[in-house]
């Protein structure tokens, strides 16, 4: 009799002979349910509303992108999750994790049910809650009573009221993003909600999601293939990038031509464009400079970028860099210490950061910073700003040097001092540096100062490369919720604000 009314509630929706989708430029009015899980402050400015399914393949690969959302607004986002089972026969996955959730365990218990795929059976997910140090007694009695079972039966109820028909679908204070969609479709939702929520703020609602969704659309009225606009890359658009972690850069800081590279040690074609880029450090010299960005696409470069910036708070990222590249497709930790031996590192302190993953949270956070500004693949440069995809052979990245040149030249005739050029540029760029906005070369000409938001946001990329003196010194003078949603980032990196 359990699943009878969930059954219900699913053929129901799918009775419907030509459902319609949700509008991405619309708000819902979305019910955030009365028992699911919820993490993130109540206060927050935008709530994400979320039905899911641990069955469903593109639930589990979007948790990265969600991690990484979660970096860039720490403290901004609150998350309620909700579940639709594509299977209506087995929700012991759902009723484990909200079972899980009443012993305040519900984001491990998350984890691991996305990491079996939501393939478990009544062992499995005993061993599960046993592992995780559950109250057993307690969470078997809430399985054998289906104590939670109405959850997610309002849960299935209230999608099928609104329309939703697959998973997973989120919902940004109301504004719908369909599936495994790319970090930067999540940021531009984001960012136009924290606005929106800043101008409701001011009004000081009783209940701020409420007042955001209460003009909201109550079902969904979208034709079958509205979806979210993917923005791709303009390649004749200059964009606001910075210079990325400490000691990543070669090349003078007044260079006339800035390369800004998101690369991958694991990637064939970085490892292509490695001598290409060595064939411009030799042409141009102090011409040209050229900043390493992390993009660790493939799972075993992630280590390797740790690794790089390690050897970079030595001063040595450029030897350990051209090592990696010369050995390609050697990354495993032997390769490793090898490598920073050869390029003359402590290793002591090496290992010891390798070890601790000291610089794990840094590497993440510049991968996220790519994908916000719509870099999806590696090599993706940008030269002054602009961007170029893919691997290039030699004659052709000469040319758009030499072009870049002329125009810097042209500028410099013009009576704009060498030093400038690249402030300059970025200060009249599109778009945002989102993971450390200190690194952008501001100009003494055209003074902007970094916005609160932005401050906060480089006292806690001070704080993920463990830069304890910058971070503190950054966040002099940030407003009081500001400098506390820094600190609970810090306070986890281990640095006292």
């Amino acid at each position: 009799m359990r699943a009878v009314a969930l059954a219900v509630l699913l053929v129901a929706s799918a009775a419907s002979a030509d459902p319609a989708s949700f509008d991405p430029a619309s708000v819902y009015k979305v019910p955030r349910g009365t028992d699911d899980p919820t993490d993130g402050p109540a206060t927050a400015p935008v709530t994400i509303v979320e039905w899911s399914d641990y069955a469903c393949g593109y639930c589990n690969r979007v948790q990265d992108t969600l991690d990484k959302l979660a970096r860039i607004y720490p403290g901004r986002l609150r998350w309620i999750h909700r579940t639709l089972p594509l299977d209506d026969d087995n929700t012991l996955a759902a009723e484990a994790a909200l079972a899980a959730a009443a012993q305040g365990r519900f984001e491990p218990m998350h984890a691991r049910l996305f990491a079996v795929h939501g393939r478990v059976d009544r062992p499995a997910v005993e061993a599960i809650a046993r592992s995780l140090g559950l109250d057993m007694i307690r969470f078997r009695a809430d399985l054998d009573a289906g104590t939670y079972h109405s959850t997610v039966v309002a849960d299935v109820r209230d999608a099928v009221t609104l329309g939703v028909t697959g998973t997973p679908t989120f919902f940004v204070n109301g504004r719908p993003v369909h599936g495994n969609q790319p970090l930067k479709v999540f940021i531009d939702t984001v960012g136009d909600e924290l606005a929106r929520a800043d101008k409701m703020a001011a009004t000081h609602p009783a209940d701020l999601y409420e007042a955001l969704v209460a003009d909201g659309k109550l079902a969904a009225d979208a034709p079958t293939d509205a979806n979210n606009d993917q923005p791709e890359l303009d390649p004749n658009m200059a964009y606001r990038v910075g210079l990325g972690l400490p000691g990543h850069a070669i090349g003078r800081a007044d260079a006339l031509v800035t390369i800004v590279e998101f690369s991958d040690f694991q990637c064939p074609f970085c490892a292509r464009e490695a001598p290409v880029l060595a064939h411009v450090r030799q042409k141009y010299g102090d011409a040209v400079r050229i900043v390493y960005r992390h993009m660790p696409v493939h799972r075993d470069a992630v280590l390797a970028a740790e690794a790089a910036v390690a050897a970079a708070e030595q001063g040595k990222f450029w030897a350990f860099h051209d090592q990696v590249f010369a050995h390609f497709g050697h990354l495993t930790r032997a390769d490793l210490d090898s490598f920073a031996k050869a390029a003359g590192l402590d290793m002591a302190t090496f290992d010891k950061a390798l070890d601790t993953r000291r610089y794990h949270d840094a590497v993440i956070s510049e991968y996220a910073a790519a994908e916000a500004f719509g870099v999806d693949g590696t090599p993706t440069l940008f030269i002054n700003g602009q961007p170029m995809i893919g691997a290039r052979d030699e004659a052709l990245f000469d040319k758009v040097i030499d072009a870049h040149l002329a125009h810097a030249n042209d500028a410099i005739a013009h009576g704009i001092a060498r030093g400038e050029l690249y402030p300059l540029m970025m200060s009249m760029a599109k778009g945002a540096e989102l993971g450390d906005p200190s690194s952008v070369p501001t100009s003494t000409v055209v003074k902007i100062e970094m916005r609160a938001d932005d401050r906060e946001r480089a006292v806690t990329a001070a704080c993920r490369r463990h830069d304890a003196a910058r971070a503190k010194s950054l966040a002099s003078g940030l407003a009081k919720d500001l400098e506390q949603r820094a600190a609970a980032v810090c306070s986890g990196e281990g640095v006292d604000l």
